[in-house]
């Protein structure tokens, strides 16, 4: 199921949260949602689901405009937005079940999605007591229940150890790729959402700043790459005479240019016979995201 969004836009007051954003969600592919704390992520999430009104703009799920709280989009929808909520008196099994009941979906849906987050050990232990890493994988259950055709997931892998991050990742690629499932996942996690996502929006300040494949923001200009020779003297004069600005520590050089640049200089230094041990991408997607906000901010 494809997502687009258009045009959404949100003020609180005289706080604009949101800034005419449209984005779209291919079908069966999971869509990075990156941005700092107060940036709009959650607040375009709600939107997309129905939870609050927007300002002006629409979001269609396969073509379908989505309205207010529509039960025939939300039903092939799972959300998992700030911080779920709980019956604490009750057991993971107990939490679920009680929602089947109220949706009149099968009841043994429940234990395929308790042991898909790792939860079918709880037995009768009461969700107030569970730790808050168990209560996020019982907002993933709750989310994952019917199998859904699209996920909403904001933050989904906060407060899990790294295991179970892993274990998360390997059952959203599980559920995209084999399954078919759109995925739009947010996260202060970049690492994560680097190795996860096919596409990546970042949003600063309500507004979208890139979206695109990871590969394509590492194709942008003006990005680091380390490169590392056999013969620094001879490297440096080959950047200098082909006009390429860089700078050095210990024995790599760090340049900006863009990816399409990278072959011609290699070519280059291997006429003056210089051997190229690696030349790569300094930036992980962390520093390329910092980079790109600070430039929007400048440009204001």
């Amino acid at each position: 199921m494809e997502i687009t969004v258009e045009h959404l836009s949100k003020k609180f007051g005289e706080y604009i949260a949101v800034n005419n954003i449209s984005l779209t969600i291919p079908a069966g592919k999971i869509y990075g949602f990156i941005g700092a704390n107060g940036a709009g992520k959650t607040t375009t999430m709600k939107m997309m689901v129905g939870l609050l009104k927007a300002d002006c703009g629409t979001v269609k799920y396969d073509g379908k405009e989505m309205k207010h709280l529509d039960s025939s989009i939300m039903q092939n929808v799972g959300v998992f937005i700030s911080k779920p909520n709980y019956y604490p008196n009750l057991s993971a099994r107990e939490n679920l079940l009680y929602l089947q009941k109220i949706l009149g979906k099968p009841l043994g849906e429940v234990d395929r999605v308790l042991k898909l987050v790792r939860l079918d050990h709880t037995g009768n232990k009461k969700v107030s007591s569970f730790s808050f890493g168990m209560k996020q994988r019982l907002g993933l259950a709750i989310a994952f229940l019917n199998n859904p055709q699209v996920l909403i997931l904001d933050e989904p892998t906060n407060g899990l150890d790294p295991k179970g991050i892993f274990e998360i990742r390997q059952m959203l690629e599980e559920m995209a790729h084999n399954e078919g499932c759109t995925i739009f996942i947010s996260s202060h996690n970049i690492a994560e959402i680097e190795k996860l996502s096919d596409r990546i929006c970042i949003i600063d300040r309500g507004s979208k700043i890139f979206e695109g494949t990871v590969d394509e923001l590492y194709a942008t200009e003006g990005l680091e790459y380390c490169l590392r020779t056999n013969d620094a003297g001879n490297t440096a004069a080959v950047l200098k005479a082909i006009g390429v600005s860089y700078s050095r520590k210990k024995d790599a050089f760090y340049i900006e240019t863009a990816k399409s640049i990278i072959p011609g200089i290699v070519k280059e230094l291997v006429k003056k016979d210089v051997e190229v041990f690696e030349i790569s991408p300094s930036n992980n997607l962390e520093s390329i995201y910092l980079t790109l906000t600070e430039k929007e901010r400048d440009n204001i």
